[in-house]
């Protein structure tokens, strides 16, 4: 009798917890016993559990494969911590946030799928997942906690979509293997040591061109004495609140022990239309000269990044456009597109005119009239054309 009473307490206690015959573990929720977490190998999350506790499968260290089941919600604190087993996972895409330290410590997790859906990776989810090589950040993610994947130190692929606002600070600290990073233009905030202790990360590239660099000076080039980097914009980003005045160089202990050089700004889709609006050989002529200028460099999708020099100090990088190098080399591109532009206008222009004058019947080939050289320095004039195009004019 005191058998079959020990039987059916152990019943009730686990009645949301059973194994299934292929040896699956089928989990409907509430906790799981210590001395049972070592046995688990396989666990299947049921249909109905919209989210998993706090620690449920902390330390499974036999625990190799987890399937998903869409409806599940959230992936709570240190709920996968130390899975030491497991080798991949599938995010559904109904959850909508992973909690702090959710896959901390899983060394041989390779491979995580993440889902249109989730919202938020707080602090430390994947912290120390060592083996882990690739991550794509789906665009429904708005923000990366503190230390979310710190010391994964074979993550070499990172693709972040536009959508993510926030990266904590030391997201991605101590990621060893990194040697490129592509930051979107939704990205407002990056923060202290982010990317520090990144050893091999030689390139980041900045999306946000229409925010960090001055539109004024997209549209006037170096007139009225403006700068091309929008220095209060960066500083918001990435930069050191202490360091807003003019005179002081814009600080950044973002990339702090990193082998970065440069940080690359792409300068606005509407600037590099304007050039793929041109003719052929006018792109053409155009993108050689860009070849030979400093701190620009062109994508193989056509668009231009401007490199503003990172000068590193021991605990924070100051960055500045030394010499106004880059500006210079971008003013030269402002006037060869604005001096292409307006020269294909003046072909437009005289050509309206050409066919104004067209005779009913059939057209005179001697009656084509050109723009007066006067006319077209009035309208240079008027677009403030002519001190900013007089290099390209000469060099054409």
């Amino acid at each position: 009798m005191v058998d079959i009473m020990d039987d059916d307490a152990r019943g009730s206690r686990n009645k949301r917890q059973r194994a299934v015959s292929d040896g699956v573990f089928l989990y409907k929720g509430g906790e799981i016993e210590w001395e049972r977490r070592s046995k688990i190998t396989r666990v299947r999350i049921g249909p109905q559990v919209k989210e998993i506790p706090h620690g449920t499968f902390g330390d499974c260290i036999n625990l190799v494969d987890v399937q998903f089941d869409e409806g599940l919600e959230i992936i709570r604190e240190s709920a996968f911590t130390r899975c030491t087993a497991l080798q991949q996972v599938a995010i559904p895409s109904s959850v909508t946030k992973l909690g702090k330290w959710a896959f901390k410590g899983c060394i041989n997790l390779a491979e995580v799928k993440f889902n249109e859906g989730l919202e938020i990776i707080a602090g430390s989810a994947f912290y120390g997942c060592v083996t882990l090589q690739s991550v794509t950040i789906p665009p429904s993610v708005t923000s990366l906690g503190s230390w979310a994947f710190c010391n994964c130190t074979n993550l070499a692929r990172v693709q972040l979509n536009d959508g993510i606002k926030d990266i904590g600070p030391q997201a991605f600290y101590e990621c060893t293997a990194l040697r490129s990073v592509t930051v979107p233009s939704s990205v407002t905030k990056l923060g202290t040591c982010a990317f520090s202790y990144c050893r091999n990360l030689t390139e980041v590239i900045f999306l946000g061109g229409e925010r960090l660099l001055n539109q004024g000076f997209l549209d006037r080039g170096l007139l009225d004495g403006e700068k091309a980097l929008n220095k209060t914009k960066l500083n918001e980003m990435i930069g050191n609140e202490n360091a807003l005045r003019d005179d002081f160089p814009l600080r950044t202990n973002a990339f702090v022990r990193c082998p970065l050089a440069t940080l690359k700004i792409s300068i606005p889709w509407a600037l590099c239309a304007r050039m793929q609006r041109l003719p052929g050989e006018c792109r053409l002529s155009i993108e050689q000269r860009l070849h030979g200028l400093r701190r620009l460099e062109m994508t193989q999708d056509g668009n231009i990044l401007a490199c503003f020099p990172l000068i590193r100090r021991p605990y924070w990088d100051s960055v500045k456009d030394t010499n106004d190098e880059t500006a210079e080399s971008l003013h030269q591109v402002l006037r060869l597109i604005s001096f292409h532009e307006l020269k294909e206008s003046s072909i437009l222009i005289e050509l309206a005119m050409w066919k104004s004058r067209l005779d009913e019947h059939r057209a005179r080939a001697d009656c084509r009239i050109s723009v007066p050289d006067p006319a077209k320095s009035l309208i240079m004039e008027y677009c403030c054309f002519v001190r900013f195009l007089e290099p390209a004019i000469e060099g054409d």
